[in-house]
């Protein structure tokens, strides 16, 4: 079995919405999809199979993935503040929700939080878990130019532990990238981005971002620096915490990929592609290269998934995959 965790699926009621913006994020037509303005200096296009579900199907089928934990691009809904944020976030939650018991096998959902009131974001991080039945929730790298330990989100990710919730950490624009070029950001600010806040179950994008190749100077330093006066110790040292991260498998080149597998092993890597971002098929072609055991690959193809998304042991029916043709992308 294979299970996609980090497979994206904009919603086309949310970018008709930021059509005629006068202030990022904003969306225009263009064609058979939309571009998205999703920060100064980034602009993303999307057209099938991101807007479509049939179109993922079909992708899927050719790429022989069983089901796929679909996450909402840029721009999240967060971008919008207040309570536009959390209106969308929810409506966000319900299409993922709809998609997946319309396709049963073939999809789960990474839920959107609108961070734009404290209680109100909780409460919906509930409203997924107890009533949508969302596999856990996608938090961006910094929530709208926040980080993750400012006081207005910092508590929704400690009620997320609380829960014992899953976490998809994604990279996203951050303050002081606006001069960059959109390759600049994409290929290097945005795994730059990918930050570890707490101490519940996460999932960093894009192997880690830099945090294994980091993994022993953050140790180091992390007891070699006297604790701050006046604030209570950590409850682990940042090492420490960095033992506990896991990963997806998305990368681009068989070293990076064989140095994760290396430093973590197999029971922290989750199988991910990006679709249908940059070349979705050369992480799958990487992880299938991997030199790992039979058990192995069946912990990083699924195994790690069921059991962190609490997905369970999913059997998909043949006849239940879609018979479409393949779609660009």
């Amino acid at each position: 079995m294979k299970i996609d965790i980090h497979s994206h699926l904009m919603s086309v009621a949310f970018l008709e919405h930021l059509r005629g913006r006068d202030a990022v994020p904003t969306a225009v037509r263009d064609g058979t999809g939309y571009i998205a303005h999703c920060a100064p200096g980034l602009s993303l296009p999307y057209r099938p199979p991101i807007l479509s579900v049939e179109a993922k199907l079909a992708d899927m089928d050719m790429a022989g993935i069983d089901l796929a934990v679909l996450s909402h691009g840029l721009p999240g809904p967060h971008m919008l503040g207040g309570a536009q944020a959390d209106n969308w976030a929810a409506r966000i939650n319900d299409e993922l929700a709809a998609i997946a018991a319309a396709h049963p096998g073939r999809f789960a959902g990474w839920a959107n939080l609108g961070f734009g009131d404290l209680s109100r974001t909780i409460a919906e991080a509930d409203r997924c878990l107890d009533q949508l039945g969302l596999a856990g929730f996608q938090v961006w790298s910094n929530v709208g130019g926040r980080p993750l330990d400012d006081p207005g989100v910092l508590p929704v990710l400690e009620h997320l532990a609380d829960r014992g919730a899953a976490i998809h950490l994604h990279p996203a624009p951050a303050s002081g990238h606006q001069g960059l070029a959109p390759a600049t950001m994409l290929g290097f600010a945005f795994p730059v981005d990918t930050s570890l806040a707490r101490d519940p179950v996460i999932i960093a994008a894009h192997l880690g971002g830099v945090l294994p190749w980091l993994r022993e100077r953050i140790g180091l330093w992390s007891h070699a620096i006297p604790p701050v006066p006046g604030l209570p110790p950590p409850v682990r040292s940042a090492g420490e915490y960095l033992d506990r991260l896991y990963i997806d498998t998305v990368g681009y080149g068989a070293a990076p990929l064989e140095y994760c597998y290396a430093q973590l092993g197999a029971g922290r890597m989750l199988f991910g592609t990006d679709h249908p971002y940059a070349t979705p098929r050369l992480p799958q072609d990487l992880t299938e290269r991997l030199p790992y055991t039979q058990t192995e690959s069946e912990q990083i193809l699924a195994g790690n998934a069921q059991r962190l998304l609490r997905l369970g042991r999913i059997e998909v029916d043949a006849t239940s995959k879609s018979t479409h043709a393949p779609s660009g992308g």
